[in-house]
């Protein structure tokens, strides 16, 4: 009969299995809204367990150009494939449904994405494109204040790809 862990060290182990399955390397937040919904884990334990797997290095964070991720080194790979069994098999299956269902939203979250900063005369917002950890496309944009900034990164964030394809097809297009 396998032994099943508890409290923090199941924590951990869950943080390793969700960023190992994950299929791409997570950003903090897809780590957080998986554990949060598919275990008993609540935002204070989430971040205990984190800091510890970061200051263990266990997990560690790998800069992207939209912010950073987090991955799981060769020693958080070994501490998973001695105790990944101690998590418990329908745990297990339920955040493997869960990676499975989300793989395309979890890609898209790292593809498109965009920064807000304070600047001297007001707010800058800077929206890009990434693929394969290359920037593809990004604009800068300077805007009177930071609701402008949010309500335009939300129209980046669901409407991204149009905008996108007419900028290109209006550069594309030779002028006679």
């Amino acid at each position: 009969m396998p032994y099943f862990t508890h409290g923090e060290t199941k924590n951990k182990l869950i943080l390793l299995y969700i960023a190992d399955r994950a299929g791409a390397i997570p950003t903090r937040s897809q780590l957080y809204r998986t554990a949060i919904l598919n275990s008993e884990m609540e935002y204070f334990s989430f971040e205990e367990a984190l800091g510890e797997l970061l200051e263990d290095g266990l997990l560690t964070e790998v800069p992207k150009p939209f912010g950073a991720c987090l991955g799981v080194t060769a020693l958080g790979r070994e501490a998973l494939s001695m105790f990944e069994k101690s998590i418990p098999q329908d745990e297990r299956k339920k955040l493997d449904a869960y990676l499975e269902a989300h793989r395309n939203d979890f890609l898209h979250e790292t593809q498109i994405s965009s920064r807000i900063e304070k600047a001297d005369n007001g707010v800058m917002l800077h929206l890009l494109l990434t693929e394969a950890d290359h920037v593809i496309f990004s604009v800068s944009l300077a805007v009177a204040n930071e609701e402008q900034a949010m309500s335009l990164r939300s129209r980046w964030e669901s409407g991204s790809e149009p905008i996108y394809n007419y900028i290109w097809d209006t550069l594309s297009k030779e002028h006679n």
